[in-house]
């Protein structure tokens, strides 16, 4: 709670002694933790298992993050409202199969250079609410706090079984709002020249 609580405020009240002093804070802060359940409850095996589903997690993304990586798109397009929704669409099913992080690294370079003469802030928020965040949540692959659950002993597909409505709805709703604003962007850069 600690750190969470530092996390949000540091920044923003504290910032010079935050970015200085965050990574000795966090690591203090571990060590506390383990400490109390070690030494104040006697208790190794949780903060073992706890190690042991972190490196899991850890490697999943390394996984992910490195094979994305290496992979360069070149797009010789335009960004137009339905290409933007077809690549952001076609980010939010992939991310379910790379991970959100993955299709993220993928994606990003091929968008901006789609809206190169175009960008607006309001891009690079759809973008990472459709294909870093939303996107993901049908695989465990593609959401990594389903891949602890998945660890956990949750079944790998329960998500894609019961969430792919709610998935649709999310997805298709903040397409139809990002399609809405890059019309209204459009339109704009249409009457100023």
């Amino acid at each position: 709670i600690v750190l969470l609580l530092m996390i949000a405020t540091g920044p923003i009240f504290y910032a010079h002694f935050w970015h200085k002093n965050y990574p000795l804070i966090a690591v203090f802060l571990g060590v506390l933790v383990i400490g109390y359940y070690v030494i104040g409850l006697g208790d190794i095996h949780h903060p073992v298992h706890s190690m042991a589903e972190y490196l899991s997690f850890i490697s999943l993304l390394t996984a992910l993050f490195v094979a994305s990586s290496g992979i360069l798109i070149k797009v010789d397009k335009k960004g137009t409202p339905l290409v933007n929704i077809a690549l952001l669409i076609f980010g939010a099913v992939i991310a379910n199969l790379i991970g959100t992080t993955g299709a993220s690294m993928l994606l990003i370079r091929p968008f901006i250079r789609l809206n190169q003469k175009r960008i607006k802030p309001y891009h690079i928020v759809f973008f990472i609410f459709i294909v870093s965040n939303v996107g993901g949540c049908l695989t465990p692959i593609g959401d990594p706090p389903l891949f602890l659950g998945f660890l956990k002993g949750i079944n790998f597909f329960w998500t894609l079984k019961h969430l792919w409505i709610q998935w649709f709805f999310g997805v298709g709703l903040l397409c139809v709002i990002f399609y809405w604003y890059d019309i209204k962007n459009g339109q704009d850069e249409s009457e100023d020249t």
